[in-house]
């Protein structure tokens, strides 16, 4: 039924496994993009270029974006806090498109980081794992983060703006910074928004059991944040100094 394709509410038991097949399948899909973009440069660099095809996928993003929270609050999603957007993804859903309405492409360079990540971490180890693999949740959550994890890309490409060492310590500073304001709102609040909270029960095979328990849950998160703000810097300055290269 379409009432049961669009309810978000999320089963007690796996249905998507984790490094299973389907788990494989997405991540595969989201890492192709990246040559498939670097091989049709010309063409990236023209589309980011258009004003008018980056607002109208923009407003489209957004419609979806706004849809997904009505079904959140008709469908009496619970946890009642997972309805506000303030897990990570979530946040940079709603701020990144409104930077590219605003045509603030300065701004987008400096989330870079915060958003590679986001989304690379995100299906690595997804949370979509209850979903129904055949519902909207799942095909949302799969639009979401793979929009995150490419956004940047098609920007670094598109735009062809620099990243420097400065630029990384930044970013990396004000992640850990927002990372403690959404720490202390778990723990006035009960909440687990970016999986910081006190009744946190979040599978995260990569980190050792005491950073994934409260209150051990930030510097496990900080730890995590530096390692793979510094693989995706590293990622980026080769592929900068490749760009150099052929120009040269």
């Amino acid at each position: 039924m379409l009432q049961n394709f669009f309810d978000p509410t999320q089963a007690t038991e796996i249905q998507i496994p984790m490094y299973g097949k389907i788990h494989f399948i997405t991540l595969v899909i989201m890492l192709a993009f990246v040559p498939l973009m670097i091989w049709k440069k010309e063409a990236v660099k023209q589309l980011s270029s258009n004003r008018k095809f980056m607002v109208g996928f923009i407003i489209f993003y957004l419609a979806v974006e706004i849809f997904n929270q009505i079904l959140l609050w008709s469908f009496e999603y619970q946890p009642y806090s997972e309805r506000f957007p303030l897990h990570l993804c979530a946040t940079l859903s709603i701020v990144l498109p409104l930077l590219v309405l605003a045509g603030r492409y300065d701004v987008i360079r400096f989330f870079t980081f915060w958003a590679v990540g986001a989304g690379f971490i995100s299906l690595v180890n997804p949370s979509f794992i209850y979903d129904d693999p055949n519902g909207f949740a799942f095909y949302h959550y799969l639009f979401r983060h793979y929009f995150l994890f490419l956004l940047p890309v098609f920007m670094f490409i598109g735009q062809g703006y620099s990243l420097n060492y400065r630029l990384l310590i930044r970013s990396m500073f004000a992640l850990m910074g927002w990372a403690f304001i959404i720490f202390l709102v778990n723990w006035a609040f009960g909440s687990n928004y970016m999986h910081l909270g006190i009744n946190n029960q979040t599978p995260i095979p990569f980190l050792p059991q005491k950073l994934r328990v409260w209150p051990w849950t930030y510097p496990g998160y900080v730890a995590s944040g530096i390692i793979l703000f510094h693989i995706f810097y590293l990622v980026f300055n080769y592929a900068e100094k490749r760009r150099q290269d052929v120009k040269l």
